[in-house]
């Protein structure tokens, strides 16, 4: 058999072995692709936030980027492989190369819109902090990342920062004890103004039914207001717990056992008082609790002896004794065997694989970021576009 001959008779072999698992090609690379390019989109969410971070170190400007669209081109080449050249014969055999190859495009778009902007810096949502907190999130890292203020002790090195410390770890010692639980209830909000009885009709109350309304009595007990549900964060302590009834002494508040405490946003003052019938939270906005990361990088001895950054924080806010305890970014001036780590100014800075308490305050700021600015925005969800196989 001719050497060409033999290779015709194999490549047509390979080409109708192809064609016959053509229907079962597609989701076996969808299933191999997947994962892959899953990993590859977390990985950047994480660098990019990481990265940011360690900008702000710098007193550099930040920036996000969206990722439009995922595209991946599959593509086979066949070419001449091994030459074999049988014993006792003059004629060479040449086996063909079949060779698969994935090139996926990633497109981005820069964030720059006012609504992105303002999502960026307006505090975080007393809901989205405590459906965090309901869904089992540590309360102690919660607390030590996105709250300012709480009932009056303020969480910043001008403020009782070693007594709101205490507080945080209380509540998360209490929180793995199933001695603290955060939920929701349900009460009525007034949307309208009062309303006479006389006015309204049957109708009106069938309409607002059918719209997620009712109307519930105003004060004077003579006129009715137009109100929506909306759900209230509470917080159920074991008040017998002696740290329980400690805390809520330090706090300012006065419940007995299973009484739901109400979660507010906004202390309303920064002086503490010991009046406070529930517990009011002030929080940091997205980009407040980078900046309060921030201190937490520790930037090479070379970089501050050149003045291109500050040995310490200069700026009101995060305790410096106290960051290390919350978070914590080294530097390196090679790679790091880190999962997490990032290039910035010839050096790598990245989070220790053994560092738990960092790892996970990261975690959280991840969740927060997507929770309060991505996933508020579905038109910048990525569209993953794969090129499947079949009949």
């Amino acid at each position: 058999m001719k050497t060409e001959t033999v290779f015709y008779y194999i490549l047509a072999s390979c080409l109708s072995l192809l064609l016959i698992s053509g229907c079962s090609f597609g989701p076996q690379m969808l299933q191999g692709v997947y994962q892959s390019y899953n990993d590859r989109v977390r990985a950047t969410a994480d660098e990019e936030l990481l990265l940011n971070i360690v900008r702000l170190r710098y007193l550099d400007t930040i920036e996000f980027l969206a990722i439009n669209s995922i595209s991946a081109q599959a593509s086979f080449n066949v070419s001449f492989g091994t030459e074999i050249a049988p014993q006792n014969s003059d004629s060479t055999l040449v086996i063909p190369e079949l060779n698969y190859s994935d090139r996926p495009t990633f497109s981005f778009s820069p964030q720059r819109g006012a609504q992105f902007a303002e999502r960026l810096v307006e505090p975080i949502k007393i809901d989205t902090l405590a459906y965090l907190a309901a869904s089992d999130w540590p309360i102690k890292i919660l607390m030590q990342l996105l709250v300012k203020e709480i009932n009056g002790i303020v969480n910043e090195s001008h403020g009782d920062i070693a007594n709101f410390y205490k507080i945080a770890d209380t509540f998360g010692d209490l929180q793995k004890k199933h001695k603290l639980l955060i939920a929701f209830t349900e009460y009525q909000k007034p949307v309208s103004a009062p309303i006479e009885k006389s006015l309204l009709k049957a109708s009106d109350l069938i309409s607002a039914a059918e719209a997620g309304y009712s109307f519930i009595p105003d004060t004077d007990g003579i006129h009715l207001r137009l109100s929506q549900p909306k759900p209230q964060p509470i917080m159920l302590l074991r008040t017998t717990a002696p740290e329980s009834r400690d805390i809520l002494k330090q706090l300012g508040v006065t419940k007995t056992d299973d009484e739901p405490i109400e979660l507010h946003a906004g202390s309303k003052r920064h002086i503490h008082s010991s009046t406070y019938s529930n517990i009011h939270l002030r929080t940091r906005s997205m980009l407040g609790a980078i900046v309060y990361l921030t201190q937490g990088v520790t930037p090479p001895q070379s970089h501050i002896d050149k003045r291109l950054t500050f040995s310490t924080w200069p700026f009101p806010g995060p305790d410096n004794d106290k960051i290390d305890q919350v978070f914590k970014v080294q530097t390196a001036p090679s790679r790091p065997q880190a999962s997490l780590a990032v290039q910035y100014r010839g050096h790598w800075f990245y989070i220790d694989e053994s560092d738990l308490t960092s790892k996970s305050t990261f975690l959280v700021l991840s969740e927060i970021y997507r929770l309060a600015l991505v996933g508020s925005d579905r038109s910048q969800a990525p569209l993953l576009t794969l090129p499947l196989g079949g009949p």
